[in-house]
Formats: C-alpha cells, sequence, structure tokens
C-alpha cells in the first residue's frame, strides 16, 4: 500500500501545473535512494516513478515481480522490453504515448547529475525543471505529517524500541565486563525478536571515552562499554519502513559534580522542550529554548533538537534553530507544530574526558494532543 492519501496526491498535481511540470520523476537506486519512490507507489526500491500532470503514474523497476506485489501504479513498465535501458523505456513514453517532442522535467533534487546526464543523451527534448529544491520542499512538507497508516506503523517501530531497552539495562546489570560492540549485537537480535524488520540505523554505543562525540566512528567498538561515567546508546527499530529512534543515557560509578550537572542540564533541557510543544507552536523556538538552558550551562549543542520519523529516520520537519545566513534564509519557511507530526525531542550536554548524555524520545502529536511514544530515561548503574 502506498502511504500517500488521495489528498496529498492531488497537491502534488497542482504544483505541476503551477510550475508548468509536464512529468514529475524520483528515481531510486544504489548510489541516491529517494524514500518519496515508496511513498508515491508502494514499490521499496530500484526504480524511477514518473506521475505526469494528469496524475498518470508508470513505474519503471528493476525487479519487476517485486514491484508487481508491492506497488499501486498505473501501469508498471518492464525495462526487459527496453534492451534493460530505463532511458529507451521513457523515451518511447514521452515521444510516442505521450506524443511529446519536448517535456519539462520536475527532477527531485536526490536525482543523479549522471542520471540526469544519461537522460538528456538519449531523449534530446528533455528540459529540466531549474529549482528542484522546491520539489524536495515539496515533499518535505507533504511527508511531514503522518497519515493513520503510517502512524500505526511508527507506533509499533517505536514500541519495539522501547521494549529494547529493558535488555539493555539487563547488559548493563548483567555482564559490566562486556564490549560496546557486544552491546550492539545484542540491540539488534532484540529488534529482530520483538518483530522488527531491522535497526533503523547501526546503533551508537559510546562509553565514557567516546560518548562526547555526537556521532561516535566506529558506531561501537571493543572498548568495555561499562567504564566509570557517562555513557549513551543511540538506537532504533525498522518495521515494515518506518523507523523509530531513541537514545538511553547511562551512567555507572559516582560520578563528579561536572558530569552531575551534565546530567541534569540535559533532563532540565529536555522537560522544557516537551513543556513547550503544543499546536501552532513554532519549531526553532522548541529548539530555541532547549539550547539556551544547555548555553547557560555552559554548553553547546551543535545540532538540532530533533527531526520528523517515517520513511527515513531522519524525515521531515526539522527542530532547528532560525538560519542566519542567506541562502538558507532564501528557502526557509517558518514551521509549527501540527496534527499527524511524528518527531524526536533529544537535547545533550557533551565535554571530552567527561563523556556525553543525550535523552532522545519520540513524540506524536494526535488529536491535538501530545504522546511520547518511546519511553527512554536516564539511567544509573
Amino acid at each position: 500500500m502506498k502511504p500517500i492519501t488521495e489528498e496529498k496526491f492531488e497537491s502534488i498535481l497542482k504544483f505541476l501545473e503551477d510550475k508548468k511540470i509536464d512529468v514529475l520523476m524520483i528515481t531510486d537506486y544504489e548510489n541516491s535512494r529517494n524514500v518519496n519512490l515508496q511513498y508515491l507507489s508502494g514499490h521499496p526500491t530500484d526504480a524511477t516513478i514518473l506521475i505526469n500532470s494528469s496524475g498518470e503514474s508508470i513505474l519503471i523497476p528493476w525487479d519487476v515481480p517485486l514491484a508487481e506485489k508491492h506497488s499501486e501504479v498505473d501501469e508498471i513498465i518492464n525495462p526487459a522490453n527496453f534492451s534493460f535501458n530505463i532511458f529507451l523505456a521513457m523515451k518511447e513514453l514521452f515521444e510516442n504515448r505521450w506524443k511529446k517532442s519536448s517535456i519539462t522535467i520536475g527532477a527531485h533534487s536526490m536525482t543523479t547529475y549522471g542520471f540526469i546526464v544519461k537522460m538528456k543523451a538519449i531523449i534530446p527534448g528533455v528540459r529540466y525543471f531549474e529549482e528542484p529544491i522546491q520539489i524536495t520542499q515539496v515533499f518535505d512538507k507533504l511527508r511531514a505529517t503522518k497519515t493513520e497508516f503510517e502512524i500505526k506503523k511508527l507506533l509499533t517501530a517505536a514500541k519495539i524500541g522501547t521494549r529494547t531497552i529493558r535488555d539493555i539495562q539487563n547488559f548493563c546489570i548483567n555482564t559490566p565486563d562486556d564490549t560496546e560492540k557486544d552491546l550492539s549485537f545484542i540491540v539488534r537480535k532484540k529488534i529482530a525478536d520483538y518483530g522488527g524488520d531491522d535497526v533503523a540505523f547501526e546503533p551508537l554505543v559510546a562509553n565514557s571515552s567516546r560518548a562526547h562525540e555526537i556521532h561516535q566512528y566506529p558506531f561501537a567498538s571493543d572498548q568495555r562499554f561499562g567504564l566509570p561515567g557517562l555513557a549513551l546508546i543511540d538506537f532504533g527499530a525498522k518495521y515494515q519502513g518506518y523507523n523509530s529512534d531513541i537514545t538511553v543515557p547511562i551512567s555507572f560509578g559516582k560520578l563528579s559534580d561536572e558530569q552531575n550537572k551534565m546530567r541534569e542540564l540535559t533532563i532540565k533541557s529536555y522537560e522544557a522542550a516537551i513543556e513547550m510543544i503544543d499546536i501552532d507552536v513554532s519549531l526553532w523556538k522548541i529548539h530555541d529554548i532547549a539550547e539556551q538552558i544547555l548555553r547557560k550551562g555552559g554548553y553547546s549543542m551543535p545540532y538540532s533538537l530533533g527531526h520528523g520519523l517515517g520513511l527515513t529516520v531522519h524525515d521531515s520537519p526539522s527542530i532547528s534553530r532560525k538560519p542566519t545566513d542567506e541562502y538558507s534564509k532564501k528557502h526557509w519557511k517558518e514551521e509549527t507544530i501540527q496534527d499527524g507530526m511524528v518527531f524526536t525531542i533529544e537535547p545533550g550536554a557533551y565535554k571530552q574526558g567527561l563523556g556525553g548524555q543525550r535523552l532522545e524520545n519520540d513524540v506524536l502529536i494526535r488529536n491535538g494532543k501530545i504522546e511520547i511514544i518511546t519511553k527512554s530515561e536516564p539511567l544509573n548503574f
């Protein structure tokens, strides 16, 4: 089943009409993934979808049987009929069926330059809509609010992630000498045991010597996880294409005064952000209140407070600061909390030598009410 509603699909057609775009093109391949393929068609991967201004949807998949199983489109074109060259398939479609010798394509900004060059070489009459960022913004806006179909999957992903926290707790109690990699393996296994299709992303597992980094590399090391100090694990579950995202802040042993301060500021910042969430509140204001608490305490937060969840782990909306540079301000639009949004709140305090603390939960806005759908909280051992 495709996630997009008829109403949202009609808004895409209105955009095409307003911008005089003949065909919307979304591509998804190994070198450039784009979940909008799945959003529009239900087909999970490796294909091009073309939607003309009349609303006709054509899918050209790499795996035709998979497309026949999952997609909801008007037609599937088998590339085998065109020597496995999708550009020849498109040329036939544009020139002989849609009778367009010259055609304006609206390509998503994630379409690769190489794809566009090949397409122009084989289909000389192709022109491209010159502001692909506008197409990206259209999809960001549509996917910022979820349908009930999507919310059910996100709730299941959140439930699987929350259930895994108990296993993290047991690991810390029962195997204090085991490594970050050991914990990563357990999280992966438990998510699968509880019905998840996969982890949402590589779990970030960091003991107190690495938790000052925002995104650790390697994601999990051979070091002992239970070193004294401030540690964390950032992980999520994927369920039928939809993702949860949780960070559990963990402390081992007696903390110093500054480490206690880092933990307290993280909790205070998190609680202030949650308290501020309400319908029509500006997203940047929620980021700002959390960041100000951390800054006043002497810590910076060099990332956005939160991000949407959906077919990607970093979906729209973005709960981030107001832009200050001219380019970003040109394309920035103030966004507010709306019904159907699902997003993270994840403030943190970090300092090399002391570790790091980040508290992250997933938030759903439904029927005007705020629901915290994951249950992370600080753990102490």
